[in-house]
């Protein structure tokens, strides 16, 4: 596991949450994730660790 990364997209996946309340974008963050998992495959662990922490971040 790669703290830096995990940080790099917990910051993409904030940014888009933001950008979809603006602009009501279509991709859900399932979506993204999966967009960014078949960008970035030798970092999915990586990627998913970030989806959880942001998803726990928003439920509280």
């Amino acid at each position: 596991m790669n703290p830096q990364v995990i940080e790099y997209y917990e910051s993409l996946l904030k940014f888009e949450i933001m950008q979809k309340q603006f602009d009501n974008a279509s991709k859900s963050l399932k979506e993204l994730v999966e967009q960014y998992v078949g960008q970035d495959a030798v970092h999915e662990y990586d990627i998913l660790t970030a989806y959880t922490n942001v998803m726990k971040e928003l439920i509280g």
